[in-house]
């Protein structure tokens, strides 16, 4: 079912104007209403915010043992996501990325459907928004997570790449990434 679209993407290449569709960035919904999220998410959302609080990034390691699949913490698919996260962490020791990790927990949560039709729960719901299109109040929010340097790089790459966190509604942490 991939090589449809594929295959139309390399059409739209090679036959430029003959199908040059603007990109539309999809409308996410928002809330803040955790006791709205699925149970089952509701409860990874609150394993990730103990395990935060701990201070040990070790805390993570029984999350992710207990899913079927570890989450995507980067891009480079790295064998050990613990390791991985200690190793991106400002201190050495996985303190930042759990700081890092409460500060997205805090945020409000954007949702959709994604291709297959299951809901995945996105932290900071800004991740799926425009950042050029940002409202007062959204662009506070951002600032909670971003300096100005880091917000105005954002918005000239022209999507969040930030650190981003994915929960579907099955509650499974399926992602905890930054970059593009």
């Amino acid at each position: 079912m991939r090589l449809a679209p594929a295959l139309a993407a390399l059409f739209a290449l090679c036959a430029p104007g003959f199908a040059e569709e603007e990109w539309v960035w999809p409308v996410p919904e928002i809330s803040r209403d955790i006791s709205a999220l699925p149970a089952p998410a509701q409860a990874t959302r609150q394993a990730l915010i103990e395990a935060a609080r701990s201070g040990d990034i070790e805390a993570l390691r029984p999350i992710i043992e207990a899913q079927d699949y570890p989450p995507n913490v980067s891009f480079g698919d790295p064998e050990d996501a613990v390791a991985y996260l200690r190793s991106e962490s400002e201190d050495g020791e996985g303190r930042q990325i759990l700081g890092l990790l409460l500060d997205l927990l805090d945020q409000p949560y954007a949702f959709h459907p994604d291709s297959s039709g299951e809901t995945y729960y996105i932290w900071p719901y800004l991740a799926e928004l425009d950042p050029n299109a940002l409202t007062p109040e959204q662009e506070v929010d951002a600032y909670r997570l971003l300096d100005r340097a880091g917000l105005e790089d954002v918005r000239q790459f022209g999507g969040w790449y930030y650190w981003r966190l994915f929960i579907s509604e099955t509650g499974e942490w399926s992602a905890f990434v930054a970059g593009d």
